[in-house]
């Protein structure tokens, strides 16, 4: 504000900091880069394969951007290693603004593993995010097993036996299943893959025996019959499904979702930050963002700047504990 004094502001942060000096550099380097960004195509890469609900969502947050930037904003898909080589394609990115991507708690998992080219803690700006997603439990249609109990109690019975697939790593394929595993003593084998479109494809053919997903991913194929949901991983039933009912209900503390979020590089320029957060803000306010938000079943959940900073910071330092309960780290 401009009647605070000087002399009573807080210490900028690193995110601050970072962006202060390569806007400076930015403006010694290029005169009038802040006001002429956008001036070209934007890159928006998602970290995982076409057809699945991540896809299907940064398609139409990337239509309701270039609306908002004045600019095509492409999505390039760069799936592989969880989110892993998509996160780091977005690391290396110039932080110029021209790339950006989706940056969710997985890719934050992936580094913990060991198996990355990047810190979560260093590599990136987190710009904002205006939706989160429950996961679904399903099988195949004509699966024996009816219920997410009978699920469970298969897997205390036969330990390992049934399989499940969801694109992760192989040592921590998806967060839900292991907060499943955790919460009952059950245990399944998991098989990870590139994407959504090709577990559900593996399910429906018989390959694994059941899917821990994004409810985006398996609305379609639930709603046509050739998946059935078991549970879902929200506080409440979802309209879509009112039959069926949530883990919680059924005993099992198995509550969890995923912030679909939007970041870029370390080190972009503070005015870009700026630029971009205020189209994800507009963008998240658009009548065509909570339709698609509705569509995959998804939340309405906003932080933008550093009400989101600040909650992926703190996600990745309670990540240790939680994935050595889980007996991932």
């Amino acid at each position: 504000m401009c009647d605070t004094p000087t002399s009573s502001r807080k210490p900028l942060n690193r995110r601050q900091t970072l962006g202060l000096l390569s806007a400076g550099a930015a403006a010694v380097a290029f005169p009038g880069y802040a006001n002429s960004y956008p001036s070209k195509p934007i890159e928006l890469v998602v970290c995982y394969g076409v057809g699945g609900g991540s896809d299907s969502y940064y398609r139409v947050l990337g239509q309701i951007l270039s609306r908002q930037l004045g600019q095509s904003v492409v999505i390039v898909n760069k799936p592989g290693a969880g989110s892993a080589v998509g996160s780091a394609y977005i690391k290396n990115a110039a932080p110029n603004g021209y790339t950006i991507g989706n940056l969710t708690e997985v890719m934050m998992r992936e580094h913990l593993l060991g198996n990355t080219q990047y810190d979560p803690a260093k590599d990136f700006t987190y710009i904002g995010v205006g939706a989160s997603v429950p996961f679904g439990w399903a099988v195949r249609a004509d699966s024996p097993i009816r219920s997410l109990n009978q699920l469970v109690e298969e897997g205390k019975k036969s330990p390992g036996k049934l399989s499940y697939g969801a694109a992760g790593s192989p040592k921590l394929p998806s967060w839900a299943m292991k907060l499943l595993e955790g919460q009952t003593g059950a245990s399944y084998l998991g098989v990870p893959y590139p994407s959504s479109a090709a577990i559900i494809t593996a399910a429906i053919g018989g390959q694994i025996d059941l899917i821990c997903d994004a409810i985006g991913a398996l609305a379609g194929t639930v709603s046509g019959g050739r998946l059935r949901m078991l549970a879902v991983s929200s506080d409440q039933r979802l309209p879509q499904w009112p039959e069926v009912p949530t883990a919680r209900e059924l005993g099992i503390n198995a509550t969890t979702t995923l912030p679909y979020g939007l970041g870029g590089p370390a080190g972009m320029p503070a005015a870009v930050i700026a630029r971009l957060e205020d189209a994800m803000r507009k963008a998240v306010a658009d009548p065509e963002h909570q339709q698609i938000v509705d569509r995959l079943n998804m939340a309405r959940w906003v932080r933008i700047g550093k009400p989101y900073d600040d909650y992926m910071r703190s996600q990745y330092a309670a990540m240790p504990a939680q994935m050595k309960a889980f007996g991932a780290l």
